[in-house]
């Protein structure tokens, strides 16, 4: 691993563009990496992006006082956050004083924008990244916004109307993001209740996870109604419910597939054991939850020296198993 360096220390980001956040990259492919930085003032913060086109490690931090969003371009190929993948239409917020690691594989275009925290204050529940699902149209044209943004280089594109237009469709978005954090920030007495409610659902999912399970009979074992069940496992594990079944599912199959016998049980029937009745819907989960097919994965465990398990891989099984 080859750490690259970190902005705004050796980044050629301007260092007024840069002051409530660093970022460092790591390559972790063969090859000369190509990174392109790009950073631009919007009202009190910034907005940046970069660009790699090799597999890379990314440590992002914000800084006292700071918050930063984070959201991968419609382009970029896939990108990680503590196991999950970021799809497009997804952003991460981060508070003050907080970092995460963004892993991401191939061609990797990652946007941010830092700016003054408001109303999150230091409390430890919002140390943890907070994710953020918008619809993937709604992410082609966030991208755009960022783009365009980036590219207006001087005062006469910040004047124009498309800029006003730009300028108010990013605060939109950014103030409909800080009013769900302040959503979690007023809900934090209610934390420790959902937190052991969530785990009694956990407990129960993992007890029962080949059994088809429905969300009535999982708010049952919460002793929680749906809509807080649903904000206690976003807020605490960071899926939903049966986001979080699907990926402890998909985890189990992957840690049957390299360790059975094929001649014992087929990629379908293993499929099935572990609770998956669309095994074409399966398949399409398992490629783009560990970028190939079972059926490659099998052929994988077969080889000699089959053991290792790449960053992405171990993250993912992380988020599904703890």
């Amino acid at each position: 691993m080859r750490t690259i360096g970190q902005i705004p220390a050796e980044s050629g980001f301007p260092a007024d563009l840069a002051a409530g956040w660093s970022w460092d990259i790591a390559q972790l492919a063969d090859g000369l990496l190509d990174v392109e930085r790009q950073a631009a003032p919007f009202d009190d913060g910034c907005i940046g992006g970069v660009t790699v086109d090799r597999a890379c490690l990314h440590q992002i931090n914000s800084f006292a006082g700071w918050s930063i969003a984070l959201l991968p371009a419609p382009e970029s190929g896939a990108v990680y956050v503590e196991g999950r993948r970021l799809l497009a239409g997804d952003a991460v917020l981060l508070a003050p004083e907080s970092s995460l690691e963004l892993l991401s594989h191939a061609v990797g275009r990652i946007f941010l924008l830092a700016f003054p925290a408001v109303g999150t204050g230091s409390r430890p529940h919002l140390r943890s990244p907070r994710w953020f699902s918008r619809t993937e149209s709604r992410a082609a044209c966030l991208s755009d916004d960022f783009r365009a943004w980036l590219e207006a280089s001087n005062a006469s594109a910040f004047d124009s109307q498309r800029s006003h237009a730009t300028r108010a469709r990013l605060k939109l978005w950014l103030q409909t993001i800080n009013a769900d954090w302040q959503r979690v920030d007023a809900e934090a007495p209610a934390l420790s209740r959902r937190r052991m409610a969530v785990e009694r659902v956990r407990r129960f999912i993992h007890e029962h996870l080949a059994e088809t399970m429905t969300l009535a009979e999982l708010c049952q074992h919460a002793h929680l109604q749906a809509r807080s069940l649903e904000y206690g496992f976003r807020d605490l594990v960071g899926l939903s419910p049966f986001k979080y079944i699907k990926m402890l599912r998909l985890a189990e199959v992957r840690r049957r597939l390299q360790s059975s016998n094929p001649a014992e049980r087929s990629v379908s029937e293993l499929a099935l054991d572990c609770g998956f009745c669309h095994l074409s819907q399966f398949a399409a989960d398992y490629k783009r939850v560990f970028l190939e097919s079972p059926s490659a994965t099998r052929r994988a465990a077969e080889r000699p020296g089959s053991a290792h398990v790449s960053r992405y891989e171990v993250g993912t099984l992380a988020v599904a198993a703890r």
